[in-house]
């Protein structure tokens, strides 16, 4: 059984489709039910067995009583896929007197994740077995002016993933992360318009995660994200503002392509 958070999202359906077709039994959750529920038909329609367990993972007492619902219903896990998360673009100045963006993001990207997974991570530690695959973003180690809370709330999951990794390994949960670059979701609409040049297809970015999933990996990375973060522990100054500007130029040339605004990216 794989327990698949972010089930609704562009790259979190693509995963639980090509799982699917393999005939897995699924375990969705996401905070919007009937999105939930369609997805979990889908499966279904697919060969597959699946589930639907809402959960806003910003609600740790939800969070809470959605391991314990897994565990009792469903069994320990063969695997968890985190897949859920949320974006905000935000340049500083629209950022003052908004402290809410943070603890919004950092509990959809960090500690609901965290916690879901530390809930879960108990018994598969006992039963010696299972795999733990994350995805976080290909900007994490690569701060950029824009990204703050974002770029924070993901390299904090990052971050504690890798201070487990070596425990969890030694009692047989394999735990990796994937670094995304941009991907054609929803989520990257308002920021870089429903096309963005030279962004992943969602399906795309799900082969990266079943990589992860498949394999002994422990990071799924594009090359120019691992040289980006030897750069910017190098140059941090110059790397972070380097890559601002980088995020400027690929917002104009979207917004020149589709005419879309500016706002939220994957």
């Amino acid at each position: 059984m794989i327990v698949l958070t972010g089930a609704t999202g562009g790259v979190g359906r693509a995963v639980a489709t090509a799982l699917a077709e393999r005939g897995a039994h699924l375990v969705l959750t996401a905070r919007d039910g009937e999105a939930l529920e369609a997805v979990a038909t889908m499966v279904r329609e697919r060969g597959g067995r699946a589930v639907a367990h809402p959960c806003d993972l910003r609600d740790q007492q939800a969070v809470a009583e959605l391991a314990e619902r897994i565990l009792a219903e469903d069994g320990v896990p063969e695997a968890v896929l985190n897949l859920a998360g949320h974006c905000v673009h935000r340049d500083l100045e629209a950022t003052f007197g908004r402290p809410h963006d943070l603890v919004r993001l950092t509990g959809t990207n960090l500690l609901g994740p965290a916690a879901l997974i530390l809930a879960l991570l108990a018994p598969m530690c006992a039963a010696g077995r299972g795999r733990i695959v994350a995805v976080t973003s290909a900007s994490t180690r690569i701060p950029a002016p824009g990204w703050a809370a974002y770029g924070a709330s993901k390299a904090g999951l990052d971050s504690w993933l890798r201070a487990i990794r070596p425990q969890a390994e030694a009692q047989g949960v394999g735990v990796a992360i994937v670094e995304l670059p941009l991907v054609a979701t929803s989520m990257a609409t308002p920021t870089y318009g429903s096309s963005p040049r030279g962004a992943l297809e969602p399906s795309q970015a799900a082969a990266r995660v079943l990589r992860a999933l498949d394999s002994r990996r422990t990071l799924v990375s594009p090359p120019w994200s691992r040289l980006g973060a030897v750069l910017s522990q190098a140059a941090p100054a110059l790397t972070a503002r380097a890559a601002g500007a980088g995020s400027r130029v690929a917002q104009r040339l979207s917004r020149r392509e589709t005419g879309s605004g500016s706002g939220s990216l994957r």
